[in-house]
């Protein structure tokens, strides 16, 4: 999986605070009137006896790919992947295709499953996992292990196992949109990232762009130790949505779910973390963006996403499928009330606000030109105000 954005000192923190803030609000205007369906007419609590969402199954498929073996761009495993999964999409009736690219000497290629209903479909909503496996375990402490590829069964599989499992159950929902679930490859292979979601967006027409209601990223869902960050940039009503349905759910600390029980400190959105991820390149395109992430796999490790990520140690062992139930049924909820189409423009907040109830986690800056791009833009945003605060400042003093 993809970098983190930036590493802060203690004395930049509230700068990196603005940044990260930045990040979230930088949503282009909404450019598809796709969407006639009012999220606020459903009752979410009337849907969770509807949801199905079988998390040993899912668990089941993460076992299920990592035993293939490294599934790297180009490679007969990767092809096997594909083969597995398109056999099992096909006979559910989705419409599979794929398309593959040329990047840095690499041949990747992203697969897609298509869900058309049978009225007249009314835009998209697209869902997506990586399912590429790093190539190298450069975060492993035993040197002789840095060369070799992770095993990826959180950071690969987690997020294939939720999109392969929810398929069985989205054709029996009587949706009035497509549902696109989009397999992408080569997001993580050395320092390149993001490369598959990359060469998806560089390929979309403006009709596309402007009739996808929203892109859903999953990725690293399955830590026995599930925490779902807040993860910039990304969609404010996709976010405020995906913390009402967790209430409900009992996936929010302080918050009672449908039955009345307190929930429990799963979705933790006061904590924004930048990341470079597969939404970022939809989220450019002005298409509503989430990324359902857990940042911290394992023990706490300075500049990284925890002790297990990109190493040796990413194995299926270290997938719970409550966890993965846990992200499932928060989605397949998400799809029952339709809260991930008609978003509408973004809803901004203030800079003050949101920098006051968010806290940054210590991550480091990723060695790639999308990154950078990000950043600059974000930075320029951000002597933007400080600039303006300065000015402020100054006229206070006359």
């Amino acid at each position: 999986m993809h970098h983190p954005m930036e590493a802060p000192n203690t004395g930049r923190i509230r700068a990196l605070v603005a940044v990260s803030v930045l990040f979230s609000l930088m949503t282009l205007p909404f450019t598809g009137a796709v969407g006639t369906v009012d999220y606020d007419d459903a009752d979410p609590c009337d849907q969770i006896s509807h949801l199905q969402f079988d998390g040993p199954s899912a668990n089941a498929s993460v076992q299920w790919q990592v035993d293939l073996g490294p599934r790297l761009p180009g490679s007969n495993v990767s092809a096997t992947f594909r083969d597995g999964i398109t056999s099992d999409l096909q006979a559910l009736g989705y419409e599979v295709t794929t398309q593959t690219h040329q990047r840095y000497n690499m041949t990747l290629t992203n697969l897609f499953a298509r869900w058309s209903p049978n009225a007249s479909s009314n835009g998209q909503l697209v869902l997506s996992a990586h399912y590429d496996s790093r190539n190298i375990a450069d975060q492993d402490m035993n040197e002789s292990n840095q060369s070799l590829p992770v095993p990826g069964a959180n950071d690969a599989a987690s997020g294939v196992a939720v999109l392969m499992e929810l398929a069985k159950y989205i054709p029996e929902m009587d949706l009035d949109h497509d549902v696109v679930l989009f397999f992408n490859d080569a997001e993580d292979q050395e320092q390149r990232y993001t490369l598959g979601a990359e060469a998806w967006a560089e390929n979309l027409t403006d009709e596309e762009i402007n009739s996808t209601h929203a892109f859903v990223l999953l990725d690293m869902i399955g830590d026995a130790d599930l925490q779902l960050h807040n993860i910039a940039p990304g969609n404010e009503t996709l976010k405020s949505r995906v913390v009402e349905l967790g209430g409900h759910l009992g996936m929010v600390n302080g918050t009672m779910d449908c039955d009345g029980l307190p929930g429990s400190d799963i979705i933790q959105y006061d904590t924004i973390v930048g990341v470079l991820d597969d939404h970022v390149h939809a989220h450019k395109l002005g298409i509503p963006a989430i990324d359902l992430m857990d940042t911290s796999y394992g023990e706490p490790k300075p500049l990284t996403f925890g002790s297990y990520w990109h190493t040796m140690e990413d194995t299926p062992d270290k997938v719970s499928a409550e966890s993965l139930a846990h992200v499932g049924r928060l989605v397949e909820l998400g799809l029952r009330t339709n809260a991930f189409v008609s978003i509408g423009p973004p809803e901004n907040q203030s800079l003050g606000e949101a920098a006051n109830n968010t806290t940054v986690e210590p991550v480091d800056e990723p060695q790639q030109q999308e990154s950078r791009t990000l950043f600059v833009i974000a930075t320029i945003g951000l002597v933007s105000i400080v600039g303006l605060l300065v000015m402020v400042e100054l006229k206070g003093k006359q």
